[in-house]
């Protein structure tokens, strides 16, 4: 039997290393302080050593295959770091404790599974230091980290989810793109001509790619992608089309020049997009009542009165999450509604508590309360009962 794998500084380094320029593949755009750069690097760096402790090889031996096959869901990402991180003695445990971290790799895990303060200010990351020790700072938000970390971003900007959750997805589509290049696949934007099936002779462009996983390997299926979400000029959306059936023996066209007088041969600057139909206040309650999960609260004279205002206007109050082992998003909203000609004029508000455990959460809780104060006791009632 082997012995049991232990923590490596110098191999977190070269997963690192290795991670970085498939983050981000042009130099300069590796930026220590750009929040998508870091988040989608470490996230790569550190399925990367969890294979090399795992399966103990090399860093630069474990194949891309296996880390993308990790990387489509980021629920397994996570079950492999906290399986194997532990056994080698990382101490990764609470995921919520704060402070710097003395092992490296587990202030990455937490810094990957942190949530953010999409709110915060905005503010350079050395704003705390600098307001701590000078004062150069006053008011509330002198207590408040920069919002970010004092990082850019640009990736899901109004989420205070993990960058796990975030960033995984992303971090995915960069290694399916180095394994395509590695095994000679298509690449994004690469122009493709359809030879089969019911879009033969249709020009595109490459969008996505579509791997098969082999869930038994854990790994994706050798060669290159099995089939690609292709963006065609005459049909609307993208479709996915077996690989196959196409050819990079096309028109000669770069992205994103089209076939002339195709559907989506626009010139965008002479677009003519007309305005949103009106919703009115009796549509827009029905679909919040539709949506909810306690539309008995509202009483059959209230919903007439809101029915007949004159109009509805909304706000998104607060946004804000907790990380594991209680994992909970909550976006808090106002949905008043003008009872007069002007919004001055009486009103009638409610308040929305919606409720995820994961950014891509497909059921929602959504909870509807007549008053404010109320709020805070729904929140209080499910975001600290057991999940």
């Amino acid at each position: 039997m082997s012995a049991r794998p232990t923590a490596d500084t110098n191999a977190w380094k070269a997963a690192a290393r290795r991670a970085s320029p498939v983050a981000a593949e042009r130099p300069f755009d590796r930026d220590e302080n750009n929040w998508d750069y870091v988040a989608q690097r470490d996230i790569i760096a550190i399925v990367l050593y969890s294979l090399h402790l795992r399966d103990e090889q090399p860093i630069g031996a474990v194949p891309w295959g296996s880390v993308l096959w990790y990387l489509m869901d980021d629920a397994r990402v996570i079950a492999l770091v906290e399986q194997v991180l532990p056994a080698a003695g990382h101490e990764i445990s609470p995921i919520t404790r704060s402070g710097v971290d003395a092992d490296p790799v587990a202030g990455r895990w937490r810094w990957l599974n942190r949530t953010w303060d999409p709110d915060a200010p905005i503010g350079h990351p050395d704003t705390a230091r600098r307001a701590e020790h000078y004062g150069a700072v006053r008011g509330d938000d002198a207590e408040r980290e920069p919002r970010w970390g004092g990082m850019s971003r640009a990736i899901g900007t109004g989420l205070p989810d993990p960058a796990v959750e975030v960033c995984t997805s992303w971090a995915a589509s960069r290694v399916a793109a180095a394994l395509a290049a590695e095994r000679d696949g298509y690449r994004t934007h690469q122009r493709v001509l359809v030879t089969g099936g019911p879009h033969a002779g249709h020009y595109g462009y490459v969008r996505d790619l579509i791997w098969a996983g082999d869930d038994q390997a854990q790994a994706v299926a050798p060669g290159s992608p099995a089939a690609y979400a292709v963006d065609l000029d005459d049909i609307a959306g993208v479709v996915d089309i077996d690989a196959e059936r196409l050819t990079d023996r096309a028109d000669g066209r770069r992205w994103a020049a089209r076939t002339p007088g195709s559907t989506k041969d626009i010139d965008v600057h002479r677009l003519n997009i007309p305005p949103a139909p009106h919703v009115s206040s009796e549509q827009n309650l029905t679909e919040i009542l539709r949506r909810v999960a306690n539309p008995e609260i509202l009483p059959e004279d209230l919903r007439r009165a809101i029915a007949t205002s004159r109009d509805h206007h909304h706000l998104q109050l607060d946004r804000q999450a907790s990380p594991r082992p209680h994992r909970w998003t909550w976006r808090i909203l106002q949905h008043w509604y003008q009872l007069g000609p002007t919004v001055n004029d009486d009103k009638i508000s409610l308040w929305e508590v919606e409720l995820t455990t994961h950014v891509n959460d497909p059921a929602p809780l959504h909870l509807l309360t007549r008053c404010e104060e109320e709020v805070s006791v729904l929140l209080a009632r499910y975001t600290n009962a057991p999940q």
